[in-house]
């Protein structure tokens, strides 16, 4: 956001550029403070993170850009259709609530996909529908529950053979039903490494009870040192 900031400026002047991000509310003002100059601006920029879409009510706006709408979706989380329909049709309902409209500009290599075709066309309902029949073909929620075991260390050969060793001794335990998924590296972060076990179920009582019993195995146990463990239920 701070090279769009940059570059906008250039693009624009003399009319004001404000910058909208964790950083700028935290290092130069607050965000009521920066929410109120842009109000107050008869013309101006407001670039910014996705906090740009959340519930700003700003009447003269007359023109919304979302920059690289398919972020959302390509990352690997079931709830990624969702929270890209979600973006767009809330970026959308920030442009053109004064008397004169406005316009929304997509930015997108997937023009047709489900969530922003159907934002674009205010259709709720219809996304509402196909994300569930995808959902239900799938077993994900709201038709099973989510079980991840989320695994982090500074070695990622170890974390990997822990991982593995991991899911051989939780699989054999669990519900008949259930689909064990893994172990799948995920982003690093503050160097460590990370990998997540997921388990689809219906029987979250049951496997919540297995995956508690595997980890109390001695050998499990031993098998963790140096590696950090938490297990969360219908992860968001």
């Amino acid at each position: 956001t701070e090279r769009l900031e940059q570059e906008l400026r250039a693009l624009v002047d003399p009319l004001p550029v404000l910058r909208l991000d964790a950083d700028s509310t935290r290092a130069r003002e607050s965000l009521p403070t920066l929410l109120a100059r842009f109000d107050a601006a008869p013309a101006g920029v407001l670039v910014g993170t996705q906090m740009v879409a959340k519930g700003h009510d700003f009447p003269d706006v007359t023109l919304s850009v979302l920059v690289d709408a398919d972020s959302t979706l390509r990352y690997p989380d079931f709830r990624a259709e969702e929270r890209t329909f979600a973006l767009v049709a809330q970026l959308a309902g920030r442009s053109g609530r004064g008397e004169r409209g406005g316009r929304v500009l997509i930015q997108t290599l997937a023009p047709r996909a489900a969530p922003i075709e159907a934002a674009a066309q205010h259709d709720a309902p219809g996304f509402l529908r196909g994300e569930l029949d995808r959902r239900r073909e799938f077993g994900y929620p709201p038709f099973s529950s989510l079980i991840a075991v989320e695994l982090t260390g500074p070695d990622e050969g170890r974390l990997s053979a822990v991982g593995e060793s991991l899911a051989a001794v939780i699989g054999p335990g669990l519900d008949a039903g259930s689909e064990l998924l893994g172990p799948a590296p995920r982003f690093r972060r503050r160097n460590r490494y990370r990998r997540r076990l997921l388990i689809k179920t219906r029987s979250l009582d049951a496997d919540a009870a297995a995956i508690r019993a595997a980890l109390d195995q001695p050998a499990v146990a031993a098998g963790l040192r140096g590696v950090t463990l938490a297990v969360d239920v219908d992860p968001q």
